[in-house]
């Protein structure tokens, strides 16, 4: 199947060059954009292992359920995000531009060619999006924290992508608000009610049992 072919906008490629004019008056910018733009992609999942392991220490099992449903959420957004992606084909600027000069990212070497719309955008967002969401759900003022703190993250990532020339402005805007609605559609309270009765509850029962046998310790019903 032939994909569509996509051209950034003007006032995009405005946005794009006004990146680039940040990064000659702030040498220390082109210096630290590469780092952030890919670093958090690897602290999210160390993040939720950590998280996870407090949960099962200090036995609470709402934080157990939170962190399964992040997962589930920004699994669900990155499917979505790739089914799209067999649709639609846009070069990367770092390469319309010919810009070979440019400081790699961590990741630069695995990236696909096509950088419509932007994977990292969909993980970070739809991350703090399911945070912040859960809060709602729970009124637990650790995830209402924790929910902004993402989402600052999640732009200061994007905004780095734009500066690394890996993405296209539109790459990050276009999409940011479809993926703040799957961890959405998934906090609707029967699809809610579903997901944790019979995805994340039996997650947790299953880890129960297995942390109770390796250890021989008792852990609240879930």
């Amino acid at each position: 199947m032939d994909k569509i072919a996509l051209i950034e906008p003007l006032w995009g490629m405005n946005i794009l060059q006004w990146w680039i004019d940040i990064q000659e008056k702030f040498p220390f910018v082109s210096d630290l954009a590469p780092v952030f733009a890919d670093v958090f992609v690897f602290a999210y999942p160390v993040f939720l292992i950590l998280v996870y392991l407090y949960a099962i220490i200090k036995k609470k099992v709402q934080v157990k359920q939170w962190a399964i449903y992040i997962c589930i959420a920004t699994f669900v957004a990155v499917l979505l995000n790739i089914w799209i992606q067999t649709f639609f084909y846009k070069e990367r600027p770092i390469v319309v531009l010919n810009q070979v000069e440019m400081e790699e990212t961590l990741l630069h070497d695995i990236l696909p060619t096509s950088s419509f719309p932007s994977d990292h955008a969909v993980v970070s967002m739809a991350f703090a999006m399911a945070t912040l969401l859960w809060w709602i759900y729970n009124r637990k003022k650790f995830f209402i924290f924790f929910g902004i703190l993402f989402i600052l993250i999640s732009l200061l990532m994007t905004s780095c992508r734009i500066l690394t020339l890996v993405h296209w402005p539109t790459d990050i805007f276009a999409w940011l608000l479809l993926w703040v609605l799957v961890p959405l559609i998934l906090m609707i309270r029967p699809i809610r009610y579903v997901l944790i009765r019979h995805v994340i509850n039996p997650i947790i029962r299953f880890e129960q049992w297995f942390i109770g046998t390796l250890f021989n310790c008792e852990q609240p019903e879930v």
